[in-house]
Formats: structure tokens, C-alpha cells, sequence
């Protein structure tokens, strides 16, 4: 989409400014992107929101206080901890595990699928069974594995989640590469010397960026899934570290008369969840080549 500036001269817009342009239009991209904001600014500034010690100390006179007590809005758990402390801090966790997680698949499915479409041969052959072998065992199977292996710990967690998270990026990118490479100016530019280096920060890169941004905002939301499964299993981060799956673990035992130490957490889970999904969806739409031009 392009359009006049002051001396009539016609401006294209780049492809961000036409997906945000067409995001600003649906409810729900809006809606999605302050959420997803408001818990990167909760994640951010959680020690001025609420001290860390609330979530970790231990108080036996406090224990299973329900919500709207004084000093404890949301009630506090089996030992005596203040639950809306542990969500806040919970937060940070589950994001730290996410974003960290993802991020470093994202980098290093791409940089493997870059070298696939621009050295292919034995180079593609090699990097792709090893992708197929990794993708035969499902990733939740795959990432107890590890956890059970190397213990329990947020840098356990995030090598969990970031080697489970790399089959299906380097296939998926790998597809576009592959079809990004047979576009004239990249036969040129490999006629013309270019190396394979040049060729992937000029050429496949920046034709990657919507398929990068839309996987990375997926994987962002299962990982925190995934991390929020392994806590409620036992192979999450250490304890007393906030964080969502452990808190729904622990308030199963109370959850017959303390119903909030299950809901709180679940709830905010399934929140966190909906809402990055929800974004990840809007930017798939937004970023979408056949969509240009009918927002």
C-alpha cells in the first residue's frame, strides 16, 4: 500500500508499517498486544511491584489465607507465601524461560536452514536427518528427557525447550529459503561470487523476517506451556522460584477448600497463553503476502 506525501510524490510503505497498519484495525490484535505489553512491563518491573521476598518467604501464621486478607489480595499458599507475589514473579519466570528459549531456536533453526538453501548438498543432507531424527520423538517426551537428565533448573529448562523447539523452525524456514533462492537476484548475486555469508544477511534474512517474528511468537507460547508442564511434573525450576506449573502443582493437594491456589495460577496460565497465541495469529494474518490490500 502506498500513499502521497506533501509534494505528490507517491511513499511505499515497508512491510511492518502496512502489517501494523492492518493490525490497528481488528479488536482482538489490540487487545493482544496490550496484554502481551502489560506482562513484559509486569516481568520487568516485578521487585517495584512487589518485593521478592513475599514470594518466597515463608510466613506458618499466614498459611492458606484466602484472598482479600489484609496484605494479601490474592491469598496466600500452603506456606504461608503471598500468592500474588508468586504470580508477579511468576511472570518473569515464565517469560525468562519463553522468550530465552524460543529466541535461540529461532536463531539457530534459521542459521540451519539458511545453510541448507545456500550451500544445500551434503551440508543439507546432513543438517536435515539430523532435524528428522530429533522431530520422530515428540517434543514433550523429549524435553522430560533432558530435564530428567541434566535436573531441575531454569538453564535446564530453557536448553529443554530450545532443543525441542528446533525441528520444526529449520523445516519451516528451510521450506522458504529454498523458495527464496531460486528468485533471480539471488542466482545473480551467486553468479556474481557473492559468499554464502552476504547472501544470507542480504537476501534470505529479511525475506524471513514475517515467517521468523510469527514462529517466534508461537513458540514463545507453547514453550511457556511446556515450562508450566515440567514444573507440574516435578522437572521445572528449583524451588522456592516462583513460577505457574509448580504453584498448580502444589495446590492440588487444597484444592477441595482452597480452590484460589489452583484457579489463580491456571487462570493467569490460560490468560498468558490465549493472548500470545492470539498475537501470533493477528501477525500471521497481518504479515501475510495474499492479504496486502484488502485491509
Amino acid at each position: 500500500m502506498a500513499k502521497a506525501d506533501g509534494k505528490g510524490r507517491i511513499k511505499k510503505r515497508g512491510q511492518m508499517a502496512e502489517a501494523w497498519a492492518r493490525m490497528k484495525t481488528q479488536p482482538i490484535a489490540v487487545i493482544s498486544l496490550v496484554v502481551v505489553l502489560l506482562m513484559v512491563v509486569i516481568a520487568i518491573f516485578a521487585d517495584l511491584i512487589v518485593p521478592y521476598s513475599k514470594a518466597i518467604n515463608q510466613v506458618a501464621a499466614d498459611k492458606l489465607l484466602p484472598p482479600f486478607t489484609a496484605g494479601h489480595i490474592l491469598g496466600t499458599d500452603n506456606f504461608g507465601r503471598d500468592i500474588f507475589a508468586r504470580i508477579i514473579h511468576g511472570t518473569r519466570t515464565a517469560l525468562e524461560i519463553g522468550i530465552i528459549s524460543a529466541g535461540a531456536s529461532i536463531v539457530v533453526s534459521t542459521i540451519l536452514a539458511c545453510l541448507c538453501a545456500t550451500i544445500g548438498g551434503w551440508v543439507d543432507n546432513i543438517i536435515m536427518r539430523f532435524i528428522d531424527v530429533v522431530s520422530c520423538i515428540p517434543s514433550l517426551v523429549m524435553a522430560l528427557a533432558i530435564c530428567a537428565a541434566l535436573g531441575n533448573g531454569v538453564p535446564q529448562l530453557i536448553f529443554a525447550l530450545f532443543f525441542t523447539g528446533l525441528p520444526m523452525h529449520t523445516k519451516m524456514v528451510r521450506s522458504v529459503s529454498l523458495g527464496v533462492a531460486k528468485m533471480d537476484y539471488e542466482e545473480s548475486s551467486i553468479a556474481l561470487g557473492a559468499k554464502s555469508s552476504y547472501i544470507m544477511g542480504r537476501h534470505l534474512i529479511p525475506n524471513l523476517a514475517s515467517v521468523i517474528i510469527i514462529n517466534g511468537t508461537a513458540q514463545v507460547s507453547m514453550n511457556i506451556m511446556m515450562g508450566a508442564t515440567l514444573g507440574f511434573v516435578g522437572l521445572g525450576v528449583k524451588a522456592p522460584t516462583p513460577e505457574w506449573g509448580t504453584m498448580l502443582a502444589e495446590g492440588l493437594n487444597y484444592m477441595m477448600r482452597n480452590q484460589y491456589m489452583v484457579l489463580v495460577p491456571g487462570l493467569v496460565l490460560a490468560i498468558a497463553a490465549l493472548f500470545i497465541n492470539s498475537l501470533g495469529d493477528c501477525l500471521r494474518d497481518a504479515l501475510d503476502p495474499q492479504l496486502k490490500g484488502r485491509a
